[in-house]
């Protein structure tokens, strides 16, 4: 993994998370209890802070880029950034999903429990109210999720924490960031009883 210093800020990783040696994190970013980072992934903390909450998994080809100074990221817990996505520089709450290749640009706001569908863009300073499933370019909201939908969205994003868990009381010696994505694999096939 890439750990770059920038401006005197270098990035913090809590013990209990996981960060591919394949992920680039620069500057001011710090990464929270059984969050997850992908391979691939670029965060890049330069302007300011980019915080990822608890339980909260970043995966492949996800870039977070702080562009300017008065716009950090600042992601919640239980959250999924899907393959391919683009943060420039936002809030999110809790519980939010954002599905594959979206692009969020500065000053926006997400609620609570939102889904934002493939492909969709969120213009600058724009603000998604709390369960809103949010798609298209640019952004419209199709529907309302129910408090039961976005609690199933905290269940699959504690599901994803949980497997590096596992791992990690399968190799008590090993620092979870080291592991590779193969390794990985490797372990849960043979877990399940497949390899």
């Amino acid at each position: 993994m890439v750990l770059l210093e920038y401006n005197g800020k270098k990035p913090e990783i809590s013990e209990n998370a996981y960060v591919s040696p394949q992920a680039t994190l620069i500057g001011d970013v710090k990464i929270n209890d059984n969050a997850i980072i992908w391979p691939g992934s670029i965060i890049r903390g330069e302007n300011s802070q980019i915080n990822i909450g608890e339980y909260t998994t970043i995966f492949d080809g996800v870039l977070l880029f702080s562009r300017k100074k008065k716009s950090p990221i600042h992601i919640g817990r239980y959250c999924i950034i899907e393959t391919g996505v683009t943060i420039l520089g936002c809030f999110l709450e809790d519980y939010v999903q954002i599905l594959e290749a979206s692009l969020i640009y500065e000053e926006s706001s997400i609620g609570e429990g939102v889904v934002i569908l493939n492909n969709s863009q969120v213009p600058p300073g724009f603000v998604i109210p709390a369960r809103s499933v949010m798609r298209g370019i640019p952004i419209e909201r199709v529907r309302e999720q129910t408090r039961n939908e976005v609690l199933e969205q905290k269940e699959r994003a504690h599901h994803y924490s949980q497997i590096f868990i596992k791992i990690k009381n399968h190799l008590p010696q090993a620092q979870s960031y080291l592991l590779t994505l193969p390794d990985f694999i490797k372990i849960m096939l043979k877990k399940e009883g497949n390899i």
